[in-house]
């Protein structure tokens, strides 16, 4: 039965690759700037301004958004091969091609915008009017979902996420080989190499983000960007950029393009494309050694060394504020680092060297009664996890290059970015400069390696037989056995970070968080 619903699974899994995601209200969307250009709108909306396509649409791939790819077929092969012919050395290898799309999470920006739901995005605003100096005032009375009619009106400065029609699967190809000993009766060794590959990586590429225009303006308050005057004023010698929502507003790509009507331009805010060009790998040698029960005792030990990069993956296709994605809109490699976990980093985590050791350990069954009654049937089962640093993203959050992007990281100023690895000192403030206006920091992503951390836990067990078909289970666990202080990279379980990354926080380079103390808990367990 098990082994039929496990076939099912990888039945609909391979339908799954080839078939695309259906949105049953119809909510899916197209972006095309050639169309923008041209002036080609949709037939489903009268507002919807060029460039925008739908359901119902000329060649539009009806409720999906991505064209069905029957090409998707994924081969898999595995070999074994006893090599002396005794059972005591083999070697194994196995490859495959996977394919997958992301959860229904990451799609709700296709759904979640307009014309298909209010979501408008001020900066500046006040709490006394939010609406003040928005065009039209509030627009809370917009019709919403999947069935908003022909004549929704078009909020101004609206977000866009949009899918293109061939945007393929994203596509996994795994590997990997070992060879294993037995030596003696009890041990066996065995050395894994595992890798693998990602290709079409979806990441959002933002294709209308905010561009710097540097200087001042003139006496009549004009701007210049690569030697053209901008289409928009401000003050006589004030700045051409600043952190302003009028600001931010004006220099968008689409609005600095004097070829697309400012009627046509201002409707557009953050436009995002799901872009499928970013790629991933994984790369670990495993090493490993266990020793079968003899005489109560069994030992499980393993080393891992590996490496994870990745080109940038968010959970869902837009994170908190819409322009995020891509820091550098035209360059995909600059966000390229070692895999962080996190909603801005990837659900993977680059941890250079784990090792574990594991073991159980029974009490023998003793001769005399009372003997056997207080110490037989006795297990014990201590876990040690060490683990080396994990990646962390040192990011400043003030804007400092203007450009609207709220995860902009550091210069790298002095030649090492830590401090003494100390609680207050982990990292130096002093490394990190934030960067000009108009740049993008020198710091890779994924490079700063947070504390490392351990684990030590330990399990206590013993049955106690009642009769032949009953008896009782006491079980104690503690968990940190040695209540030690302990820290670590990414969030805490109170979701304060281990280590504060943030250039801009009072507390950065710090450890404001610590791993659970010791906690211990009991069980007893009636069988009957």
């Amino acid at each position: 039965m098990a082994r039929d619903t496990q076939s099912h699974f990888e039945l609909w899994r391979a339908v799954g690759a080839l078939l695309s995601q259906v949105n049953l209200d119809g909510t899916s969307i197209h972006f095309d700037e050639a169309a923008l250009r041209q002036g080609i709108h949709t037939n489903r909306f009268d507002n919807a301004p060029p460039g925008l396509f739908f359901d119902t649409d000329p060649g539009f791939p009806k409720r999906t958004g991505i064209n069905t790819r029957w090409s998707n077929i994924a081969p898999r092969l595995g070999l074994a091969w006893d090599v002396s012919g005794d059972g005591r050395t083999s070697i194994r290898a196995a490859a495959g091609i996977f394919y997958d799309r992301p959860t229904s999470i990451y799609f709700r920006n296709l759904t979640t915008v307009p014309p298909w739901s209010i979501r408008t995005q001020l900066a500046g605003v006040s709490f006394q009017d939010p609406w003040a100096g928005y065009p039209g005032g509030d627009p809370g009375q917009i019709p919403f979902g999947g069935s908003a009619p022909k004549n929704t009106p078009w909020q101004l400065n609206s977000i866009v996420t949009a899918l293109d029609y061939d945007t393929p699967n994203m596509r996994v190809g795994q590997w990997n080989l070992s060879v294993q000993r037995q030596l003696g009766t009890d041990w066996v060794v065995s050395a894994n190499y595992i890798g693998n590959g990602t290709r079409h990586l979806w990441g959002t590429q933002p294709l209308n983000p905010v561009i710097f225009v540097p200087g001042v303006g003139d006496a009549k308050g004009n701007c210049t960007l690569n030697g053209q005057v901008v289409p928009y004023t401000v003050a006589p010698r004030a700045p051409c950029s600043t952190a302003t929502t009028a600001s931010y507003t004006a220099r968008r790509r689409l609005s600095l393009d004097t070829s697309i009507p400012a009627n046509v331009s201002k409707l557009f805010g953050p436009v995002n494309r799901i872009e499928s060009g970013g790629t991933a790998s994984y790369n670990a040698l495993i090493l490993s050694l266990q020793r079968r029960p003899v005489k109560g005792v069994s030992i499980s030990a393993n080393y891992t060394l590996s490496h994870c990069i990745t080109d940038l993956y968010q959970d869902i296709s837009n994170a908190s504020n819409a322009d995020e994605g891509w820091n550098d809109w035209t360059n995909r490699r600059y966000d390229r680092g070692n895999c962080t976990a996190g909603a801005a980093g990837g659900g993977a985590e680059d941890r250079r060297q784990i090792f574990n050791l594991s073991g159980t350990a029974a009490s023998p069954q003793f001769a005399g009664s009372k003997l056997r009654i207080i110490g037989s049937g006795w297990q014990v089962a201590p876990i040690l996890r060490i683990l080396s640093g994990g990646t962390v993203n040192v990011e400043n959050t003030t804007d400092p290059g203007l450009i609207y992007m709220l995860h902009q990281r550091p210069d790298l100023v002095l030649a090492s970015p830590y401090g003494d690895r100390s609680v207050k000192n982990f990292l130096n403030p002093k490394a990190f400069a934030a960067p000009l206006p108009g740049t993008f920091g020198n710091l890779g992503r994924g490079t700063i390696r947070g504390p490392s951390t351990w684990q030590f836990d330990v399990a206590l067990s013993r049955n106690f037989r009642i009769k032949e078909a009953q008896r009782v289970e006491f079980r104690a666990e503690a968990f940190n056995l040695t209540n030690s202080f302990r820290t670590d990279t990414g969030l805490s379980q109170t979701g304060l970070p281990y280590l504060d990354s943030n250039s801009t926080s009072s507390t950065f380079g710090q450890i404001t968080a610590a791993r659970d103390p010791r906690i211990m808990q009991f069980a007893l367990k009636y069988f009957f």
